[in-house]
């Protein structure tokens, strides 16, 4: 069983995240112009939509696998390392993005910079969550309950 206050870190973790990917979904497809604006003060140019469109497919992806978690860890705990290695995963996409991009604006860097570590922080939260969902009681403990 996941105890307080993991039980709060996995909820805020998983809604926060799955906000965030939604929003980034969106303005990838419907505002794509924002984005360039907004983090690199630039006009797409060439293939960057189509890019930044392929990577909101991904988005969606995460906020997809992030929604049925919240609906289904409490029952079905493999949804947190699930989640935790779709985050994981985006923890390179992030770094790579910063290291890849000629230019942010100061909004950009302060949006860009903490996701890498927030996803590093959310994947220990998960992995702990399903740790404690799936660890046997000791025997005092069930016989305790009994």
């Amino acid at each position: 069983m996941i105890k307080q206050p993991l039980k709060a870190l996995i909820l805020i973790f998983l809604w926060g995240a799955l906000l965030e990917d939604s929003i980034i979904f969106l303005m990838s497809w419907l505002a794509p112009d924002v984005w360039f604006r907004l983090f690199h003060h630039a006009a797409p140019a060439s293939l960057d939509v189509a890019f930044l469109r392929r990577s909101g497919g991904q988005w969606a992806a995460f906020a997809l696998a992030q929604a049925i978690a919240l609906w289904r860890w409490r029952k079905q705990p493999i949804w947190l390392p699930i989640v935790a290695g779709v985050r994981f995963s985006d923890l390179f996409t992030d770094i790579s993005y910063i290291l890849a991009v000629p230019s942010l604006t100061t909004l950009g860097w302060w949006v860009l910079i903490p996701p890498p570590f927030l996803n590093f922080i959310g994947v220990v939260i998960l992995l702990r969550g399903y740790r404690q969902a799936t660890a046997r009681a000791s025997p005092a403990a069930q016989a305790s309950a009994a």
